[in-house]
């Protein structure tokens, strides 16, 4: 009786040892969230280092004007986790110069929402060749927007913010990265063919995404609708010749507090596993393709070259390079 009570033990200590060394194996991969919003104070970014250095993890922290001195100074004092990114409202007359004031500060990307027009409006375009000269990433909202309960008017629109829109923007700026947030929820399969002519068209899957298709035991739904492989283009001439994988176009992140990350990971590990994501895509997804595209080392967590870059300097894309978004 005795030896069998030890061979129990053993076996659950065994396995017990076998979760463990999963989990620490899983939490030392490179992890870069794409997608969080700046904190007000002090104790926000401590929260934010503290957490994330735990899970060897980056944020892209997109930042109003008035934070502009807090995430500037946690930028300075913990390089290896706030990778400063502006936000600016598209309508306003002084975005211009703030994106100017952003870039010449080291933020290394733009964040755009609630537009009083639609995305590819151009009278948006100064904006964007501003970031694509100046080799900043873009991040628009697209798809569904929240709001409070509140009698105070205003100006979002799901409709103006739908993911098709970033198919003119992306073709139009080719130097640069477009990134759009929440997959265009609930616009999925128009967010998935304009990323699939497009190698410089990104989205993450923030927000309730996840929630909702975990919900419903649906998470499978994304290999029916990110369908094509990088090879294709080879074969038929209706897919990317040299494109990324469809796969590549999915980047992580969050949109929620530091105490998110956590369960932000395991709800992308689960779309990862119900879509039958390749291994060789997975470690891209959770970071290295933002890390190619904002030349950070993901083993040291810091930029290869000081910013900011000379204008003109960073170009993304290479006309003539296909195949740039899946070289690392």
């Amino acid at each position: 009786m005795l030896s069998r009570m030890l061979r129990l033990a053993v076996s659950t200590l065994g396995l017990a040892f076998l979760v463990w060394s999963g989990t620490a194996g899983a939490d030392q991969r490179f992890i870069l969230d794409s997608h969080i919003h700046a904190g007000h104070d002090n104790d926000w970014v401590q929260r934010l280092v503290s957490i994330y250095r735990e899970h060897n993890a980056m944020a892209c922290v997109l930042t109003w004007m008035d934070d502009f001195e807090l995430i500037k100074k946690a930028a300075e004092d913990y390089p290896d986790v706030v990778i400063p990114y502006g936000r600016v409202d598209p309508d306003d007359p002084n975005a211009v110069r703030e994106i100017e004031k952003f870039y010449q500060a080291g933020f290394v990307g733009i964040k755009f929402h609630s537009p009083e027009k639609n995305w590819d409006d151009p009278s948006y375009f100064q904006m964007y060749r501003l970031c694509e000269y100046l080799g900043l990433p873009m991040l628009f909202h697209t798809g569904i927007t929240s709001r409070g309960m509140t009698d105070k008017p205003a100006k979002s629109s799901t409709m103006r913010m739908r993911p098709g829109y970033l198919d003119l923007v992306a073709r139009a700026f080719p130097r640069t990265m477009i990134q759009g947030a929440h997959f265009g929820n609930p616009f999925y399969d128009e967010a998935a063919e304009a990323c699939r002519w497009n190698p410089n068209l990104f989205f993450d899957i923030t927000g309730s995404t996840l929630h909702k298709l975990i919900k419903l035991d649906d998470l499978a739904r994304f290999k029916k609708i990110l369908w094509w492989s990088a090879g294709e283009g080879e074969e038929t001439a209706h897919t990317l010749k040299g494109g990324p994988d469809a796969f590549e176009h999915i980047v992580f992140g969050t949109d929620e507090q530091p105490e998110g990350l956590i369960g932000n990971i395991e709800r992308f590990q689960k779309f990862l596993d119900a879509n039958e994501v390749p291994e060789r895509l997975r470690a891209k997804m959770w970071g290295l393709t933002i890390a190619r595209i904002l030349d950070i080392d993901p083993e040291t967590h810091q930029f290869r070259r000081p910013r900011p870059l000379p204008p003109g300097s960073h170009h993304i894309f290479e006309p003539g390079k296909p195949g740039g978004a899946s070289d690392y």
